[in-house]
């Protein structure tokens, strides 16, 4: 066994170990309080394992446990959990292709954390499933986020073409976003109701709320620069910006590939924005007498 690789993996395991304590005392879920000390007593009996290989102290980035730390408190335990997953999804395969190379005690005992880590995920699934709500209605909360982007910002676009004022194009993306999220949240209380497992109210109050709250980020620049170039330009950065945190979060928690979707959201919002903005040039060559 390689030092330099036994050490890689206590210190990983020894990580992972104090982030599931962290996470288990700062849940307010039960039954997920208990799986997540489980977890933390397999990984600490993990790390003891690759420690033995190891002739100095094992130690890891405390930086490391911060950032995952501020990243629960953003994203939910749920996306915590599913990039820990991945990270052992990896190890796991490190494991079967080291297991044939260690005497037969060890290998028992590596073939058994196989099998605990393969476990983790369906468990803590099981768990945030029953008792959080947040994954049920994720979908009410992304469509809410990526219609709203691509609404407003094509309400936006539409003005660059149209006006020179940003005040009246922050305005107007306002008025077409606080209109279209209570038809979004009708929308989706209507669908909901024909799913039993989902709470109308809750479905409405996801999918409006996200998407009133993209439109006023979204209205911010128009708001803040008195030229319509760089409050569309800072808008637009906005709005890349929640195109790339959703479509990361979506990607960690459903396992799908990031590149790919969030190539595809920022083609169909560029689309947008210029076909808007052609359409109100278009507008302004039409009726060049109306002073917006």
């Amino acid at each position: 066994m390689s030092p330099q690789l036994a050490l890689y993996y206590a210190a990983e395991e020894l990580f992972n170990a104090h982030l599931y304590e962290w996470l288990a005392r700062n849940t307010h879920l039960p039954t997920l309080q208990e799986v997540l000390r489980q977890f933390a007593e397999q990984e600490r009996a993990h790390y003891h394992f690759w420690q033995q290989w190891v002739p100095q102290k094992v130690s890891f980035p405390r930086w490391r446990l911060r950032w995952y730390q501020l990243l629960s408190r953003l994203f939910g335990v749920s996306f915590i959990l599913c990039l820990v997953e991945q990270r052992e999804h990896q190890a796991i395969e490190v494991y079967r292709q080291l297991v044939p190379t260690l005497p037969p005690p060890a290998q028992a005992a590596l073939n058994r954390f196989i099998q605990e880590e393969e476990k983790h995920e369906a468990k803590f699934l099981e768990a945030i499933q029953a008792e959080e709500p947040r994954l049920r209605y994720l979908g009410f909360i992304v469509l809410g986020l990526s219609d709203a982007i691509i609404e407003v910002t094509g309400v936006h676009a539409g003005f660059l073409g149209l006006s020179y004022r940003p005040l009246t194009a922050g305005i107007a993306g306002l008025i077409v976003g606080f209109a279209a999220s209570i038809s979004m949240a009708s929308a989706a209380y209507l669908q909901a109701k024909q799913n039993t497992t989902l709470s109308s109210v809750r479905s409405a109050i996801y999918t409006g709320g996200s998407y009133l709250s993209a439109v006023v980020l979204l209205a911010m620049p128009y708001f803040t620069f008195s030229k319509m170039l760089l409050a569309f330009a800072g808008s637009v950065i906005l709005a890349l910006i929640l195109i790339g945190g959703f479509t990361y979060y979506n990607s960690v928690i459903f396992n799908r590939p990031f590149r790919k979707e969030a190539v595809e959201s920022t083609a169909v919002l560029t689309a947008t924005s210029l076909l808007s903005y052609g359409f109100g040039e278009l507008l302004r060559y039409l009726f060049p007498e109306i002073p917006i």
